[in-house]
């Protein structure tokens, strides 16, 4: 082909409207994917502001805070804009689109609804963690400056409860993707809703709780997981804390069992909670041991009695912090070193604390509680530092609803606050079925931080609303194998044996109850016993060697119409949380008359049967509905 003829045909391709076509599509699609790409950019950056805008409030650093502040809502009407403009809002055309693209458009006009109150919220927190009217310096809480921050909070509010309308508009049917970052979206306003209701409530009572007119005290217990029992671990070290006009003051402190009651001694007190866990007439216990209620409404006010019951006075209230609370205040505020231990960060301090360096001992024993108690007075003086005491409580409040960190006021004062804030240390509310196994330490031992435990709850619902149920608790005893005391030493602080009550609490109507344990070394009890709440318990104990598991089965039957009548049903059950290390690992299986609809809890159906599994980590409801129900 000739020079000429070749150009001629280059010249005749550009003349064809095909190839116009092709470029104008090309140029199009190209136009599309970049506008995509800009709207995903904009989203990440977004993102990744109120990130660190999170990170930078909590830090104290306002100026970093108001700059991602800024950074988030810009780019997040960008994001916005590219939704709504050409070539992307296009797709509007399309059903499917239409409604995606409207609930991303509302989900950015929450997002900028919160990113107002944000502001608010860095302003209020630069003020109270300032110079000029700090909420906590010098060991005191500023009763005034947080009582004067109230009409920024209801700012806060009023911007949340706009942002909760907003996503209330969002379209039903939107994609599996965005109704996962709605509902998440959903759950953090909540939260934060709750926690404003919260200040709300309480700020009435500030003054009175911080001891503006006469002083206030408070016993804060720290617990010890290795030795469990239903209300959480031992009292491993308390201390009593005072407010005096706002003034925080640490009037005494110690172990339990070597500072303020030298070995616990079994003394005459009246406990609220009774079988299984004291006797019925004449109790004698001693103080470590009276938190062994499940819920700790009861526990605190038996905590309560019996610290004066021992010879203390009278408190206020009392406070007690799982190790998952230090943890959460280790993490926000960096390690604690110790002589005896080395570095003490969040993920180590469990297995240091509660189980390194235990030895029978006395003089090893004395030591390992002086250790202990220096690493307890380094997070109190951090608690009492201005700068980190926002920090550390944030942290410590965030374990509440894993019970973390409980809460009991005399006098029942303030048990609605608490419970809105979850701090209640509560247990579910009671419902037709019940699922609530626990183990209570009978040896002495410290491996009950080593122990897991696998829960197989299996239900046959019947159309007439009655139901069969089996229970089975795997409780596994994973101490060392080697070390501790010799295998033959079963009881003490570095045996490696446990022994435990195996407590199942029962429903309300439960009839033909049956307990029994794997064969094995077993301490039996007839007994049925009856709960404060007039709930029945049974219980049967069973030693297990390191490495070695209890199989503990229970059965019972209840009654017609306890779920419903002909084939409407509701299967409803409480799921009881006992503060292990480990979470329980709880597999629920529920067949019926019919395919069931799951109504709360993340259930998987298989024809007339439901199930779900999930680590148990703080308390909760599972529901099912059948037939119309």
């Amino acid at each position: 082909m000739s020079e000429s003829s070749a150009v001629s045909h280059r010249g005749s391709r550009w003349q064809r409207p095909r190839t116009w076509v092709l470029v104008l599509v090309g140029l199009l699609a190209a136009w599309f994917v970049v506008s995509l790409g800009m709207l995903a950019w904009h989203a990440r950056e977004a993102n990744a502001a109120l990130a660190a805008m999170t990170d930078q409030i909590a830090a104290g650093d306002s100026a970093g805070a108001a700059a991602s502040i800024e950074s988030a809502r810009s780019n997040t009407r960008a994001a916005q804009s590219g939704i709504t403009s050409l070539p992307v809002s296009a797709l509007n055309v399309i059903p499917y689109f239409r409604t995606n693209l409207t609930g991303a458009d509302t989900f950015l006009d929450a997002a900028l609804q919160v990113l107002e109150g944000a502001d608010v919220t860095n302003d209020v927190y630069a003020r109270l963690t300032g110079d000029e009217q700090p909420a906590f310096k010098d060991g005191a809480i500023n009763v005034a400056a947080l009582q004067d921050i109230e009409p920024q909070i209801e700012q806060v509010a009023d911007d949340l409860s706009g942002a909760d309308a907003t996503l209330q508009q969002m379209p039903a049917d939107i994609s599996p993707v965005l109704r996962g970052f709605v509902d998440e979206a959903q759950d953090q306003i909540d939260g934060i809703q709750r926690g404003l209701q919260i200040y709300e409530n309480i700020l009435p009572d500030l003054p009175t709780l911080l001891g503006e007119d006469e002083p206030a005290t408070y016993l804060v217990v720290f617990h010890n997981p290795g030795e469990l029992y239903a209300g959480g671990g031992a009292a491993l070290s308390a201390a009593l804390l005072q407010f005096d006009q706002g003034k925080m003051e640490v009037v005494d402190k110690g172990a339990v069992s070597s500072h303020f009651f030298p070995g616990n001694p079994r003394v005459p007190w009246d406990p609220v909670a009774k079988g299984p866990y004291y006797a019925e007439e004449n109790a004698e216990d001693g103080f470590a041991w009276s938190n062994l209620h499940q819920d700790y409404r009861i526990t605190g006010e038996d905590m309560m009695r019996s610290w004066v019951a021992n010879g203390g006075q009278p408190v206020d209230g009392v406070i007690s912090l799982d190790p998952v609370a230090l943890q959460a205040a280790v993490a926000a505020t960096g390690p604690i070193q110790s002589d005896l231990y080395g570095e003490i960060n969040a993920d180590n301090m469990i297995s240091k604390l509660f189980f390194e360096g235990y030895n029978e001992d006395p003089a090893a024993q004395e030591q390992r509680h002086q250790i202990n108690q220096q690493l307890l007075d380094e997070m109190i003086a951090r608690m009492q530092d201005g700068g980190a005491a926002l920090s550390i409580g944030r942290a410590i409040f965030s374990t509440a609803p894993s019970h973390g960190i409980r809460v009991h006021l005399s006098d029942d004062r303030l048990a609605d606050v608490l419970q809105e804030a979850r701090a209640d240390g509560a247990q579910p509310d009671p419902e037709p079925d019940r699922i609530a196994f626990y183990t209570q330490n009978q040896n002495a031992s410290k491996v009950d931080i080593f122990q897991t435990r696998m829960l197989i709850h299996d239900v046959q619902l019947d159309a007439d609303g009655s139901a069969t149920v089996v229970q089975t608790a795997k409780v596994t005893n994973n101490a060392p194998v080697d070390g501790g005391s010799p295998l033959e030493d079963r009881i003490g602080y570095t045996t490696r044996w446990a022994f435990h009550w195996n407590i199942v609490l029962l429903p309300d109507d439960a009839q033909d109850v049956k307990l029994r344990a794997n064969p094995g070394d077993i301490k039996a009890d007839q007994r049925v016993f009856t709960d404060v709440d007039g709930r029945k318990a049974v219980r049967v104990g069973r030693w297990i060697p390191p490495g070695g598991s209890s199989y503990i089965t229970v059965s019972y039957r209840l009654p017609d119409g306890t779920f419903g009548t002909g084939g409407n049903l509701e299967y409803r059950a409480g799921v009881e949380h006992q503060l292990t290390i480990n979470n329980v690992d709880l597999t629920v299986n529920v067949s019926g008359p019919s395919q069931p609809r799951p109504l709360e809890g993340e259930w998987t159906m298989d024809g007339d049967r439901a199930s779900t599994r999930f680590l148990v980590s703080t308390p909760t409801t599972l529901a099912l509905g059948f037939g119309d129900r």
